[in-house]
């Protein structure tokens, strides 16, 4: 029941989404980009680069938005161990704190770092001195996947 309603309201937020692209004359077409992919992150990140640069759809229960300016959160997959990271994009500033716990639906592009890219991620991600503890989105947050969020939407409280 509740796979349904999630499968249902990420179609829903689809469906919005490629409504209004329509009516800006296809900005997605403009721009180069291909239709929106829906994927679970389990799929994301069994085959990455399958999704490297394309658009996609997914949601998941936010399980931490940073608290050191909020540029990203990271959401849980289905499986319930598995993180993906979503940074901000587009116009999205800042993810609110109070998204955590809840599910949200997030469109972007997803991306995967190149050597440099990764390498600097990791010596800046050893240099905090608030991530010395090891966190349950530890993992998500030093792989060289993630997703550049462009809009989302929260599903659930």
């Amino acid at each position: 029941m509740q796979r349904t309603l999630f499968m249902i309201t990420l179609a829903i937020f689809i469906s919005a989404c490629n409504l209004t692209s329509q009516k800006d004359g296809t900005e997605a077409g403009q721009a180069g980009m291909e239709k929106i992919v829906t994927a679970t992150v389990e799929e994301l990140l069994a085959t990455p680069t399958d999704y490297d640069g394309k658009e996609v759809a997914l949601s998941g229960m936010v399980t931490h938005v940073c608290r050191h300016g909020g540029q990203k959160c990271f959401v849980l997959g289905q499986d319930g161990e598995t993180q993906i990271r979503i940074v901000t994009g587009g116009d999205i500033d800042e993810f609110e704190t109070s998204l955590e716990g809840s599910t949200v639906a997030f469109k972007g592009v997803f991306r995967i770092l190149n050597v440099t890219e990764s390498a600097e991620l990791v010596e800046d991600y050893e240099s905090k001195a608030h991530h010395e503890t090891v966190q349950p989105h530890t993992q998500a947050e030093q792989a060289d996947y993630f997703v550049e969020a462009i809009d989302y939407k929260e599903v659930t409280p």
